[in-house]
């Protein structure tokens, strides 16, 4: 067994001993096992699972995990599970940074317009596939 927390601004939203943890990071997903060895990776936006069970993950944004053999600490700047993410906001802000993009004049402005773009896409994209 491996302890997982995810752990938000706003306090810990998950914290248990599980078999396995699948964690989406920049260079991919990663599945994670009791004695796996350290690492420290970003966190990009996408659906935290565990035991193989995609239906009761944890939609997350960006952030940062650390892995160590007995545990994963995910800090996240927010994590949902898929019945609280607001499809509503979601559409909104995808579709605000669509147009701010087209607008954008600096790589700065078009960086930060891409990241919020594609945590929106991401959110709904888990909300369409494991909302009822």
């Amino acid at each position: 067994m491996v302890s997982v927390e995810i752990v938000t601004p706003q306090g810990v939203v998950f914290s248990r001993q599980v078999n396995s943890v699948n964690i989406p990071t920049q260079e991919g997903e990663i599945g994670v096992l009791e004695r796996h060895m350290y690492l420290m990776t970003l966190l990009k936006p996408g659906l935290i699972y565990f035991d193989g069970n995609q239906k009761d993950g944890i939609a997350v944004t960006y952030g940062f995990v650390d892995i160590t053999p007995e545990r994963v600490i995910i800090l996240a700047e927010e994590a949902y599970t898929v019945g609280e993410i607001d499809a509503g906001k979601e559409k909104e802000l995808f579709d605000q940074a669509v147009k701010k993009l087209a607008t954008a004049q600096t790589m700065e402005e078009m960086q930060e317009w891409e990241r919020v773009r594609d945590r929106a896409r991401t959110l709904l994209e888990i909300l369409e596939r494991f909302g009822s």
